[in-house]
């Protein structure tokens, strides 16, 4: 049992609801009420027509794997499935039109080719046992894709960057308080959001909080340098691209 096999289950039930939040509304509506429940809630029962279908197979999985139960508890995976659909359900409709991006077409892929890697390297490291969560890598988590907005414009560096180091520091039930009006705000300024990466990090919240907490502080601040980085690079070939100009006018 892997971070693999629940990021293929939650890319599965992001895939197959996006259509149906976007065509129906009567299904949108019905899967906003799980939004920051637990999913023992009664509120919550006229959700599990349309997101325990994706976890069937997953929990039996789980249930057979001791490491598995450890690492996803089953009330953590059903909350972030049902936590993220509801999220999906709650998306404005420009956020709910723009589906079939870059990143869904290539998830499969970058997850496949990065855990032959990762298994790799476990095979290689003898007598460590580690958590397999290099899969996740190519992945943008929730940290990176606020970090790019704000690079972009979309949204305040300061107010931002607050929120997220808020919501880092809650627990199971803070988290799925807050995160949906943060998710919202977001979708609002137009900011892509990896759902199938966010289930599996919600799902992991409960037991292995402080990895994904600082998975995405340093995904926001890296991604932050990176694109300063390359664009004082730009900056610096253009200049010196105009430079040579000017040497060879003269």
């Amino acid at each position: 049992m892997t971070d693999k096999e629940v990021l293929r289950a939650a890319d599965r039930m992001v895939e197959h609801l996006q259509e149906r939040v976007r065509d129906e509304p009567a299904v949108r509506a019905v899967l906003q009420r799980a939004s920051g429940k637990r999913v023992e809630d009664p509120a919550v029962l006229p959700v599990h027509e349309f997101v325990a279908r994706y976890l069937d197979r997953l929990l039996a999985s789980i249930e057979e794997d001791d490491q598995a139960r450890w690492y996803f508890p089953e009330a953590d995976v059903e909350r972030a499935f049902y936590g993220v659909a509801a999220m999906l359900a709650a998306q404005p409709r420009q956020a709910r039109d723009r589906i079939g991006g870059e990143d869904e077409d290539t998830a499969d892929e970058a997850v496949e080719k990065d855990t032959s890697t990762a298994d790799q390297k476990a095979t290689d490291t003898e007598g460590t046992e580690r958590r397999p969560s290099d899969p996740l890598r190519r992945r943008s988590n929730l940290g990176a894709a606020l970090g790019k907005a704000v690079t972009q414009g979309r949204l305040n560096a300061d107010t931002t960057k607050e929120r997220l180091h808020l919501l880092c520091r809650q627990s199971v039930d803070g988290v799925h308080e807050q995160l949906p009006r943060l998710i919202l705000h977001a979708n609002n300024k137009d900011v892509p959001i990896d759902w199938g990466r966010l289930a599996l990090d919600l799902s992991r919240w409960g037991v292995d909080r402080d990895s994904v907490a600082k998975e995405w502080s340093q995904g926001y601040h890296r991604t932050i340098e990176t694109e300063k980085a390359g664009r004082d690079e730009a900056l610096a070939e253009k200049n010196s691209t105009d430079d040579d100009s000017e040497d060879q006018a003269a």
